[in-house]
C-alpha cells in the first residue's frame, strides 16, 4: 500500500519490521535449530552465548530503528512516538539479555504493548485515511508545510 502511494519511508519501514518479526520468531521455532545450536547437550539448557547473540541481534535492529526514528521526525507524532518507544524496547531487551537482568527484559516486553498500541493506531489511521470511511483517526502531523 505504501509503495504504490509513493511513500518510500513507509514502504521501507513497515516491511522491515515485518521481516524483524518473522526472523525473531524463527529464532524460537524448534524447526529452525537455532536454539538447539545454543543448547548444552548435557544440561539441556541454553548457554550464555544465546543471550549474547540475541542481544547483538537486538542491537543491530536498534541501530536501524534509530535511523528510522530520525527519518520520521517530520511525519506524525504517532509514528515518531511509535519508533521512539520501539527504540526503548530494543535497548531494554538487549541490555536485559547482555546483563542477564530479567527486570529489564520484563520492562522491555511491557513497553512493547505501548509500541503495539501505537502501531495499530498508525495502521488504522492509514487504512481509514482519505475519506475511505467516515471515521478519521488523527495522527497529529509534525510538519504542516510552513
Amino acid at each position: 500500500m505504501e509503495f504504490f502511494s509513493g511513500n518510500t519511508f513507509g514502504a521501507t519501514v513497515f516491511p522491515s519490521y515485518g521481516a524483524f518479526n518473522l526472523s525473531y520468531a524463527m529464532i524460537y521455532l524448534p524447526g529452525s535449530g537455532i536454539m538447539t545450536a545454543y543448547t548444552d547437550p548435557e544440561t539441556n539448557q541454553l548457554n550464555d552465548q544465546f543471550a549474547t547473540a540475541l542481544a547483538m541481534y537486538l542491537w543491530a535492529w536498534f541501530i536501524l530503528t534509530v535511523i528510522f526514528t530520525v527519518a520520521a521526525m517530520r511525519s506524525s507524532w504517532i509514528l515518531f512516538l511509535d519508533l521512539v518507544f520501539l527504540d526503548l524496547v530494543l535497548i531494554l531487551l538487549a541490555c536485559g539479555y547482555m546483563l542477564d537482568m530479567k527486570s529489564l527484559e520484563t520492562a522491555g516486553s511491557a513497553l512493547g504493548f505501548v509500541v503495539a498500541f501505537l502501531s495499530y493506531w498508525a495502521g488504522t489511521a492509514g487504512l481509514f485515511a482519505n475519506g475511505i470511511t467516515p471515521i478519521n483517526i488523527p495522527v497529529f502531523p509534525m510538519y504542516n508545510g510552513i
